[in-house]
Order: C-alpha cells, then structure tokens, then sequence
C-alpha cells in the first residue's frame, strides 16, 4: 500500500518546482545575446523629369464652333398675289442657282397696270407737245408786246412775263410727263416682281408655299442659304487671339489660314477656309473674342469625303505666329507664378520662373530659360520647395514637337480620320 506524503510536504515540492524553473528562466534571459542595431537611412523623395527640347514651328490656335451658312435669308415676294407656279428646286434640301425661278404669282393685274401705266405716259406726251406749241404761239406775241410798250415791258424773269410766255404751263406738262413715267416704271418693277428669283446659289432649308395659295407682299414662304461659302464662330481667349497675325488688320485676318474638322459617319474631314474676321468687343459673360473662319466651297463632296453641313460641330486649327525657340510641358508640370520645378546636378529643386504663351488641352507652351541640361520635374509631390532633396526617376524627353498640331494645308483631299482632333 503506497502511502501518499502530507499535504505540506506536498506544497513544499511545488514551490521549489517553481523556484528552480524561474531561476532557470532568469538564467536564460540574462544570457542571451543582446540584438544588434540597424539604421535603415532616410530616402529623398523620388520625382520624374524629363529634359525638355526647345521647338521653332509656329504655335497652332484651337477652337470649336458650329458650322453656319455665310449667307441665309427669309425668302419673300415684293408683291401680293396667287401662286401659280412653284419650282421643284423650292424643297427642304432642293438645290438652285443664282437667278433660279423660285415661285411666280398670278401677274395678269400687273400687266394690265403696266398698260394703264403706259397709256398715261402716251397721254403726258401729247399734252407736253401741246404745251410746247402753246409756249412758241406765246412766245411771238410776248416778242410784239414787248415792242409796243417798250420800257414799260416787265423783266423777262418776272412772274408776269412767264405767265405770257407760259412757261410754267410747260413745264407742268413735263412734270406730269415725268410722273407717268415713273408710274411706268413701278408698274414694270411690280410686274418683274411677280416672278421670285433666288439671290445666290443655296440650298432650302425649309419652304410653306404651294400652287394656288394667296400670299401678301412680305409673307414668308421659304428659308433659304448660301453654299458658296460657310462660317464657323469660335470663341478665343484673349491670350489666343494675340497669337494670330494681322488679326485687326483692314482685311480681316490677313488671309490667315485655318484648317476646319468635322465628324460624318465615325470619319473626320478636313476643309481649308481662312479666319475671316474678328468681333470688335469682349463677350461680356465669357470675357472672350468671337473669331469667324470662312470656308469656301464646303459643298464640293467626292466619294471620300463628304459636305461640311450646316449645323455641324467643328473643331478649327488657325496658323499663328512664330514665336522663337518655346517649349511644351504637361499641365502638371506648370506651378503657381507662373514657374516650373526642375532638378539641380546635386539633386535638389530649384524654381525656375516661365512666361505661358498657349495652353491646349493637357499641353502648355512657354518660354523660359531652360538649358539643354535641364530637367523639369513633371510629376507632383504634396510638399515641394526650394532647395529640398529628391531622387529623380529619368523619363523619356517628351516629344514637343508632336505636343501640338501644325496647319499642314492638305485639307482638300479630305482622308477620312478615325478618332477626335
């Protein structure tokens, strides 16, 4: 029989288990080693540059607009009357030349006032001869009044005088001579009228006439424009209207060239036009200059490339002035002053004060002192300032040549372009 130990024996036992084990713990704490220090070194920020390449090609303005015709009026007659005859060319789309018959009215009236008209002239002449007979007759017999009274006679210019040689009784004859006629010619004018003409060479845009409707004179009956030429308005900062040449000279623009674009079918299609002319005022709202570019001939389509049609939206390149050598950065590399950062042999910032020119889109053009050594920081940190330490993380030189588009000219053979401007 296993007799077990007092329960303070028991404890005892316990309590020097434990003792042992803490020692033995303490012991192996104490002696291990201690663990050894690393300094990890703080890094510089890193920032991409690029060096940028000077450019020479003359800066391109852009702009959008809506294509409208030069030329557009309300189609109307002078006179009243019924229709009688409507040309097929007088549709919405229809297309006519200049001096086209539109529509011709009922003249029948016309011609019988031109009758009236011209009977009264006949009338007029005879009695304008009768007048100049009377006037002779009157003549001798003033000659031999003048001969008796001698001295006594009044002056050949006294009211006396013309009345015995009658001169005002031709010369009413001859006044309503003259109103005959030009009765006549209104009458000429009012038949003329009763056939409408087109003014120039166009397109409809909208008609509400037919074949025995009754118009009044002044009644619009068609919408009608132009197709020898059309206009696109754009809007320009005052900034881009500085950059084209001869833009307040008396000819307009000085011809300046432009290139027009506009979307038809998923294709884009280029025109040639030239900026025409500029408004003489700021818009008050947008505090911009309206520029109207003119194209000529927007109608002459081919197989590749279709008509530039009113009411298009259009995206327009003007040519404008050479400025020296400039450069072409991202718009992020553009800072407040305008300035842009750029990275020292040493690695650190410098600001480098810059002078805007033109911004497209994403691209801003300026002019700086920048060396061909430079490199001109383009990515963005949240803490930037004079003088602080970076790493810099080379890119490619951005292509500032191709940073913008040029007027190339080749616009009449309208090649279909997938994609925007």
């Amino acid at each position: 029989m296993i007799t077990k130990p007092p329960p303070r024996r028991r404890l005892t036992l316990q309590a020097a288990i434990l003792s042992i084990g803490a020692l033995i713990a303490s012991a192996l704490l104490l002696s291990r080693p201690a663990p050894e220090r690393i300094t990890t070194p703080r890094l510089a920020p890193l920032v991409t540059a690029t060096l940028m390449t000077p450019r020479s090609t003359p800066l391109v303005v852009e702009g959008t607009g809506t294509v409208r015709p030069a030329a557009e009026i309300t189609l109307s007659a002078e006179v009243g009357g019924r229709v009688v005859v409507v040309s097929p060319k007088l549709v919405r789309g229809g297309v006519f030349s200049a001096k086209d018959t539109l529509f011709k009215l009922d003249d029948q009236s016309y011609r019988n006032a031109v009758s009236v008209a011209q009977a009264e002239v006949e009338q007029r002449k005879v009695d304008v001869a009768l007048a100049a007979q009377n006037q002779l007759i009157a003549q001798r017999e003033y000659e031999l009044l003048k001969q008796r009274l001698g001295s006594d006679a009044p002056p050949d210019t006294s009211l006396a005088a013309q009345l015995a040689r009658q001169q005002p009784q031709y010369e009413a004859a001859e006044a309503s001579l003259y109103r005959a006629e030009a009765q006549l010619a209104d009458a000429e004018l009012n038949l003329e009228r009763t056939a409408v003409l087109a003014p120039f060479s166009g397109r409809v845009r909208s008609e509400a006439v037919d074949i025995g409707q009754f118009i009044s004179p002044g009644q619009a009956v068609a919408d009608i424009y132009g197709t020898e030429a059309v206009e696109v308005d754009i809007s320009l900062s005052t900034r881009q209207a500085a950059l084209i040449d001869g833009l307040w000279t008396d000819d307009g623009a000085g011809r300046t060239p432009a290139v027009v674009r506009s979307e038809f079918g998923g294709s884009w299609h280029e025109w040639n036009g030239f900026v025409d002319r500029a408004s003489g005022a700021l818009d008050e709202a947008t505090r911009t200059v309206q520029i109207v570019i003119r194209v000529p001939d927007p109608f002459d389509a081919s197989a590749i490339r279709p008509p530039l049609l009113v009411g298009s939206y259009a995206r327009s390149r003007i040519a404008g002035r050479a400025v020296g050598a400039h450069y072409a950065i991202p718009r992020t590399a553009l800072r407040d002053g305008p300035s842009v950062w750029t990275a020292t042999t040493q690695g650190t910032l410098v600001s480098l004060p810059v002078e805007v020119i033109q911004e497209i889109q994403d691209t801003v053009f300026i002019l700086a002192d920048i060396g061909d050594t430079t490199r001109v920081i383009i990515s963005d940190l949240a803490v930037m300032t004079e003088g602080m330490k970076i790493r810099v993380d080379d890119s490619n030189d951005i292509d500032t040549e191709a940073a913008s588009s040029t007027i190339t000219g080749d616009a009449t053979a309208g090649v279909p372009r997938r994609g925007g401007l």
